[in-house]
């Protein structure tokens, strides 16, 4: 395949014309959700074209992308269904962006197509293309968002700056969530700043980092972090595990402070810390016993990624995988974090943007454990 020529290999115009028919025909029968959270973003936009405040306040503006392109189609009078369609491309071109990654850190087309295959039958990721909420297309930005910074760490001539800014933005302004892998840009960032011995740059960014953490941690605007759920000791988002009785607001972001008065002085930290881990569990695992046994078992088949993400984790990387593989390692360990102060979605959308990262190391790991194999039988 010629970089940047996609459809000169016939692999992937077979898999692009199979991806899309069964995506449209899908869209076209069912149409798009726009029930539950979609609703939300529905209403804002309508506050937005008629200049008026997001009724969850300064937080809605986390998802403005997807208001704004809502509302452009408000606006125009154009079905919503062809957001799907939107997204459904984004997706593609998401996946393509993975596999140019992949190419690029492991040197190796072959599991790249193989993980680019993945990710487009990927449906803890694949599924939000045909719902009108954020996740689809947090999760396409997030990918290329991934792609252009490794790009730009090994070469800032090939993708100046501004279009990073630009992508990173995106992905800040597309969900709340979007902080995080900020976040650890910025700490990706500094570890190179530190690596190079360039020390001005890094005491700066450090500095910077330091402040913006505290700032996002708690300020009401930014903070999603809700003590009410803390308090109620929710594993599910408004399903409490206790203290029923508990008043519970949405969008009450009071900042940590206010969150470790809850943990200290009414459910107490052991509480907490065993609340939490039930939440990875349930994160990570994707288990739902409400959910059907079929549905079920489809999630838990792509669990098999992650032993092959975790021998990534744990092995020796090779120099062009060394940013990538840190990258996808420090957003994994803030999204893991964040699930202690936060709770899980009931229909498991929020593990949708960790997936990518969890590829991208798969993909490392698989790289291993297939180089392992093939000098085990040439040595037989």
């Amino acid at each position: 395949m010629i970089p940047g020529k996609l459809f000169l290999d016939k692999k992937f115009a077979a898999v692009a014309v199979i991806y899309l028919s069964i995506s449209f025909f899908l869209l076209l029968k069912f149409g798009i959700q726009s029930g539950g959270e979609a609703e939300k973003f529905i209403e804002n936009a309508n506050r937005f074209l008629n200049r008026q405040e997001f009724f969850n306040g300064g937080y809605g503006y986390f998802y403005f992308a997807c208001t704004l392109l809502i509302a452009l189609f408000l606006k125009l009078s154009v079905n919503l269904v062809f957001i799907g369609v939107l997204q459904i491309v984004s997706s593609f071109f998401a996946a393509f962006c993975l596999y140019r990654l992949i190419t690029d850190v492991l040197d190796s087309p072959k599991i790249a197509f193989l993980f680019f295959i993945v990710y487009l039958v990927c449906y803890p990721i694949q599924k939000w293309n045909f719902f009108l909420y954020s996740e689809s297309f947090h999760t396409s930005f997030l990918v290329a968002g991934i792609y252009i910074f490794n790009k730009w760490l090994n070469d800032k001539k090939i993708i100046p700056v501004a279009v990073l800014i630009i992508v990173l933005l995106l992905i800040l302004f597309s969900r709340p969530v979007g902080v995080l892998f900020l976040l650890s840009v910025l700490i990706v960032l500094m570890i190179r700043l530190y690596q190079n011995q360039q020390k001005i740059p890094f005491y700066v960014l450090s500095g910077f980092g330091i402040v913006s953490l505290i700032f996002i941690l708690n300020s009401p605007y930014t903070a999603f972090v809700n003590p009410d759920s803390i308090r109620r000791m929710e594993i599910i988002c408004q399903v409490p595990e206790a203290n029923h009785t508990a008043v519970y607001r949405e969008y009450n972001r009071e900042g940590l402070y206010s969150v470790f008065t809850v943990i200290k002085n009414e459910i107490g930290f052991e509480n907490f810390f065993k609340t939490g881990f039930k939440k990875l569990g349930y994160f990570f695992g994707m288990y739902r016993n409400y959910y059907s046994w079929p549905h079920n078992v489809l999630l838990i088949c792509f669990t098999v990624l992650y032993p092959f993400a975790l021998i990534a984790v744990f092995s020796k990387p090779a120099k062009s995988f060394y940013w990538a593989r840190l990258l996808a390692i420090i957003y994994l360990l803030f999204t893991s974090a964040g699930i202690f102060f936060t709770c899980d979605e009931w229909s498991n959308r929020f593990i949708s943007p960790a997936f990518p990262c969890i590829l991208i190391l798969a993909a490392g790991g698989f790289l291993n454990v297939s180089a392992h194999v093939k000098k085990k039988v040439s040595g037989i």
